[in-house]
């Protein structure tokens, strides 16, 4: 019996899919006081920003480069 192929995400969906994820953890993380230090939740804007005040990631965007350089995504 020959089953169909599941589609692939387009890379675009994937890494939207991702930031959502991360974003989606950081903020619940927050909330019980495991949050990541590295950054600032701007509740006004959804997104979350590093100390410095450049843009990590929100719901729909992450700056994938910056958070590999500054070690924000070992293991990922």
């Amino acid at each position: 019996m020959n089953r169909p192929c599941p589609q692939r995400r387009p890379e675009t969906e994937k890494r939207r899919m991702d930031a959502r994820l991360l974003y989606e953890l950081e903020v619940e993380y927050g909330k019980v006081g495991w949050g990541d230090a590295a950054y600032v939740h701007d509740e006004e804007r959804g997104l979350l920003r590093f100390r410095d005040g450049r843009f990590a990631f929100s719901r729909e965007h992450a700056d994938w480069a910056l958070l590999r350089k500054r070690g924000r995504l070992k293991g990922l």
